[in-house]
């Protein structure tokens, strides 16, 4: 959930750790803060509660000066959002400065250890249990090696970490270690820069190393040596990142969200070129592991790719059962198991926590692991046996927009390649895919009618989206959506189960969306409309359908807002009933910027959020 960085360089180091951390403050904003190495071998602590702003204002009334320091963004998980929880951490003789990323489930334990020892604690993280265990053992074994540290503190901390140490005595040096949560780092002209998250490397450097899990990183000076946790040095792995900085700048939108909305039908034509790239390796894959069980596991938005993949599954009448499930939930009460079961991991950073867990429970038991990650290099990529690139791009912009869809176009590859078996589907579903990106550019183009009906819309508190079939997972979206970017009480019914009770709800003027992309039940979920709007409901229908009746046309307006949005039409009609189905998503989705917007809302920041949630 937080952000860590870290810098050994020639130059001032607080500019670099600032623009670091100005990239990764998606992953949680509490509070941020760094501590930086002066020439006398002083920590010098700048941390501050709040955004990264409110750290920038700090350093013009108080600099830091140093060629080496490291730098955190937080999400609170123990102790409240305060200046004093905020992270760096200093141990008692502020001769170790510690970031951290993760939660340590023994400190408790060790904690009380230390104040048994004398020690005291300014705050009430978990984070500041590591930087007083290590003065303490440098003290006791004052011949120890960064080996030994590593060592020390792997065999003492339970949990999943990420973290940084600096050391007062030598300012030329970082240890970093990876167990569960993400860390990377690059080594460029006059600097070696570490971080939690590849999007704040590549100003330096777009061949980024990325740590495995059980792996920590010796910095000195120019050198960098990885080793694993038994201390044994070990090959470290190279990525080439595939994007440049400027694509993770606004570029002249007003926000990374409307930004990203833009960029999606370049990214759905992105993932079409990835999957074809390995269309050979996919069908080998599914030939050989010859699935009779797919579990699609996720968290967030990636879990309604998997339940519309279910849905998808259960139309077209796979021989193979599909079935999806939180990655949250899995982990703990997984479906049964056996070496015929193929486990499908949707995640955009490839670092959810919740998804990672359900993942070791699956191929603990025998099942092979399917991959979709928008991230290389990231956990579930590594931990895949195929793992499918996304393709999406870099996103800022806390809600994701341009990932899901590719999520979604993901899921339905799989599907479809199961259903028609063949290395010619995979072109069909590619040539599907060009056709879909140039509707959902139409569908983007709407944008004046998406703000008109928003300005509609931004008075209410809460909004029903209704859907039958497979229009069920895009309802989930797009109330996840209204949620985490209008701060709207969005919430998805199946059109049918509506009137078993949540119709209570409704009375004169309450908004209800109602999705119609599911052609197969397309009459049913029009007499679900003419329910609510009995009722006094304010309906807003959004319509993919083919070849609609002009009677069926002037009937839907006459129940409300309609809107009939623009229809893929390829050589494959099972194809485009699937991808007509997931356009209404885009739609939402600049809804729910736009009420945002109208709101006054940081969309790009939601409240209590973070992009990646790589704590349980």
């Amino acid at each position: 959930m937080c952000g860590i960085v870290g810098i050994v360089g020639q130059e001032e180091s607080t500019a670099a750790l600032i623009n670091m951390l100005r990239r990764l403050d998606y992953r949680g904003y509490d509070s941020a803060g760094i501590a930086v190495l002066n020439g006398n071998g002083q920590f010098q602590l700048r941390k501050r509660r709040g955004e990264l702003a409110m750290l920038e204002e700090q350093l013009v009334d108080d600099p830091a000066r140093g060629t080496s320091g490291i730098g955190h963004t937080r999400w609170a998980t123990h102790g409240e959002p305060t200046d004093v929880n905020a992270h760096p951490h200093l141990s008692a003789d502020r001769s170790v400065a510690v970031v951290h990323n993760g939660i340590i489930e023994n400190f408790k334990l060790l904690k009380q250890k230390l104040r048994d020892a004398g020690y005291q604690f300014q705050s009430d993280t978990d984070s500041e249990v590591i930087a007083h265990m290590v003065e303490q053992f440098r003290h006791q074994n004052p011949q120890a090696t960064d080996v030994d540290i590593v060592k020390f503190l792997t065999e003492q901390l339970r949990g999943a970490y990420a973290i940084l140490l600096q050391f007062a005595d030598q300012p030329r040096r970082l240890i970093g270690l990876r167990h569960e949560c993400p860390l990377n780092f690059v080594v460029s002209d006059g600097a070696i820069a570490v971080s939690s998250d590849i999007s704040s490397l590549v100003a330096y450097s777009q061949q980024v190393t990325v740590l495995g899990d059980g792996q920590a990183v010796l910095i000195d000076e120019n050198k960098s040596t990885v080793i694993d946790f038994e201390g044994n040095e070990v090959e470290p792995v190279v990525v080439t990142v595939d994007w440049n900085v400027e694509q993770a700048t606004k570029m002249g939108f007003p926000f990374f969200l409307r930004k990203e909305i833009s960029e999606i039908p370049e990214a759905a034509r992105a993932f079409a070129k990835s999957v074809g790239a390995q269309a050979d390796e996919l069908c080998e894959f599914i030939e050989t592991v010859q699935p009779e069980v797919m579990h699609l596991i996720a968290c967030g938005s990636a879990a309604y790719s998997c339940a519309f993949a279910e849905g998808l599954a259960r139309h077209w009448q796979l021989s193979q059962k599909v079935r999806w499930m939180l990655g949250s939930e899995y982990r703990y009460k997984p479906y049964p198991l056996s070496q015929n079961t193929l486990a499908v991991a949707v995640s955009q950073s490839g670092e959810t926590a919740d998804t990672i867990g359900a993942i070791r429970v699956a191929t603990d038991a025998g099942a092979k692991l399917l991959g979709f990650v928008n991230v290389i290099g990231s956990t579930l990529d590594i931990k895949s046996d195929l793992s499918v690139h996304l393709a999406a791009g870099p996103e800022v912009a806390v809600p994701s927009t341009k990932a899901v869809i590719n999520q979604f176009l993901a899921t339905t590859s799989l599907v479809y390649q199961c259903k028609h078996e063949s290395a010619k589907a995979i072109e069909r579903w590619q040539q599907g895919v060009e056709k879909f990106a140039d509707v959902l550019e139409q569908v983007i183009a709407l944008e004046q009618h998406w703000q008109e009906l928003a300005q509609v819309l931004s008075g209410h508190q809460s909004i029903f989206i209704l859907g039958r079939g497979l229009d069920y997972p895009v309802a989930m979206e797009g109330a996840l959506k209204l949620k985490e970017t209008a701060y709207v009480h969005g919430e998805a019914m199946y059109a049918g189960e509506f009137k078993h009770g949540s119709i209570s709800l409704v009375e004169k003027g309450m908004p209800i969306l109602c999705l119609l992309g599911d052609s197969s039940i397309r009459e049913k979920t029009i007499s679900s409309i003419e329910e609510v709007k009995a009722r006094g409901a304010q309906v807003v229908m959004l319509d993919v359908g083919i070849d609609i009746a002009s009677e069926q046309q002037a009937h839907l307006q006459s129940l409300g807002s309609y809107f009939s949005l623009p229809t893929v039409q390829s050589n494959s009609s099972d194809l485009d009933e699937a991808l007509n189905a997931i356009s209404p998503i885009v739609a939402l989705q600049m809804i729910a910027y736009h009420i945002g917007v109208i709101r006054d809302l940081n969309v790009d920041r939601p409240r209590n959020l973070a992009k990646s949630v790589t704590v349980e």
